[in-house]
């Protein structure tokens, strides 16, 4: 006892010296990131027939109009966490549907654009092709992709709430953004991604009185919070945030994190997209806690000159967000400009806290055990990620019907571990499993990880809430 008192006495002397305890690490939060993403992430390439029309009238328009995207679901794959949308408000349907480049190009439009809904495209008539019409879409490849994988780091979406109207040139009138229009904005982005898919200005606002307090106090969430999860920012000056905060729900539960002033309340994320010229504003903003996007190219311009100048600022400004539309190089041009980090990566430790004593942490997103999906999810990873489709049930339950191109290996059989540790394949593969209900599927795919399989996913629900939601099945 006395050797422990006089432990406790020299230590107590030596910390009155001066000498300071070893600080804490720091938790690492989303503002300590900086993210590679892509600008107008849904845009597909015009058609040729339509660019050489532009190109004749304005040539530096068509140029800054050639570039285009794979799919969402590609460039998420690819490691992108930052992804723009532009969005029309069209509650009847039909509005978009006849663009006059179907005349120039004889081809048949998308019959989605009939359907009453909110549609994505960057520029009515001459640049409206899509990967989707639909933002309905976009956000159920979202939910799919983010179900699949649920570690994956926080993906940013901004979006651009399109009404501009050119009366002179003929293009189709596009409708207002008004409280009404934001309302079920907000609504169809919180239904189908839900509460726990999303980030949003109230979670990170918590007890304090605003947002700005917020983050002044307490920080941005922890990056382990913010997995799995999706952050929206309304690119969109004052009329527009007005209507969007006009609002009750907007400002107590709303999707959007806004672009407003430093003194504003809602002060969060900012939108400054010359990191040239706006370094220095950038660089404040984040040393104060604040989140910012910028661009690293605009219109092609940097692409073509294989100017990397404004790429480098926008490293060097400590912008957490980082937009081109060169994450890889465009194979028709010589230049070979791309916005890449070391490695060939899109998401690093922000140059901005690499002074900081921060906590160990990996941008591993690998998943953790068998993920359960819902039908519509099961049945978009078909589609996308190459899978083993495996149905477990017995003989007489397939002859019923099975899902098309699944294989068959009976969980209730004997020898049923044997057969799956002799399936010849790479345990990198998504493998797939179904059974009538769920159950045996689900135990079924604890063994498939056993056996050294990566990524298991099993239907829950079964075939029979499949064929209840109205998926197909074949003989």
């Amino acid at each position: 006892m006395y050797f422990r008192l006089l432990v406790f006495a020299v230590f107590s002397i030596i910390c009155s010296c001066g000498q300071k305890p070893t600080e804490l690490p720091e938790p690492v939060s989303i503002n300590h990131l900086q993210f590679i993403g892509s600008h107008n992430s849904y845009k597909k390439a015009i058609p040729q027939v339509i660019m050489d029309q532009i190109s004749s009238e304005n040539p530096g328009l068509a140029a800054s109009l050639d570039y285009s995207h794979p799919g969402i679901w590609q460039q998420l794959d690819m490691g992108l966490r930052l992804l723009e949308l532009d969005v029309y408000h069209d509650p009847e349907g039909g509005r978009f549907s006849k663009p006059l480049g179907l005349k120039m190009t004889g081809e048949e439009i998308d019959p989605d654009f009939d359907t009453p809904g909110f549609k994505v495209f960057h520029v009515q008539d001459i640049d409206y092709r899509s990967h989707h019409p639909l933002l309905e879409d976009y956000l159920k490849e979202l939910k799919s992709w983010s179900d699949l994988h649920p570690n994956h780091l926080p993906v940013f979406i901004t979006l651009n709430a399109k009404d501009q109207n050119y009366p002179e040139k003929g293009l189709t009138e596009a409708l207002p953004f008004d409280k009404q229009a934001f309302q079920a904005l907000d609504q169809v982005i919180f239904y189908h991604l839900g509460k726990e898919k999303l980030i949003r200005p109230a979670d990170v606002t918590g007890s304090q009185p605003d947002l700005r307090t917020a983050i002044a106090t307490n920080g941005w969430p922890e990056l382990e919070d913010a997995k799995g999860k999706f952050i929206w920012i309304l690119d969109e000056k004052a009329k527009k945030q007005e209507a969007y905060l006009s609002s009750l729900e907007a400002r107590e539960a709303g999707v959007f994190f806004v672009t407003v002033s430093e003194d504003h309340p809602m002060a969060g994320i900012f939108i400054l997209n010359d990191p040239v010229r706006q370094q220095a504003q950038i660089r404040d903003l984040v040393e104060k806690g604040y989140l910012v996007r910028t661009r690293a190219d605009s219109d092609t311009q940097e692409a073509r000159a294989n100017d990397t100048q404004r790429r480098d600022k926008a490293f060097e400004s400590g912008a957490q967000l980082i937009s081109t539309d060169y994450y890889i190089p465009d194979q028709r041009w010589d230049s070979r400009y791309q916005v890449v980090f070391e490695k060939s990566s899109y998401t690093r430790i922000n140059p901005f806290n690499t002074g900081k004593n921060l906590e160990n942490f990996t941008f591993d997103e690998e998943n953790e055990g068998v993920i359960g999906l819902d039908p519509q999810t099961f049945s978009l990873a078909e589609a996308q990620i190459d899978p083993l489709v495996l149905d477990v049930r017995t003989q007489a339950e397939v002859d019923e019907g099975i899902i098309t191109g699944a294989s068959h290996i009976d969980f209730l059989q004997e020898g049923f571990q044997q057969k799956i540790e002799e399936l010849d394949l790479n345990k990198e593969r998504p493998v797939l499993v179904y059974c009538k209900v769920g159950g045996r599927s689900a135990k079924a795919a604890e063994q498939l990880m056993d056996a050294g399989f990566k990524n298991v996913y099993h239907l829950e629900g079964g075939i029979d809430l499949w064929k209840s939601e109205g998926f197909p099945v074949v003989p």
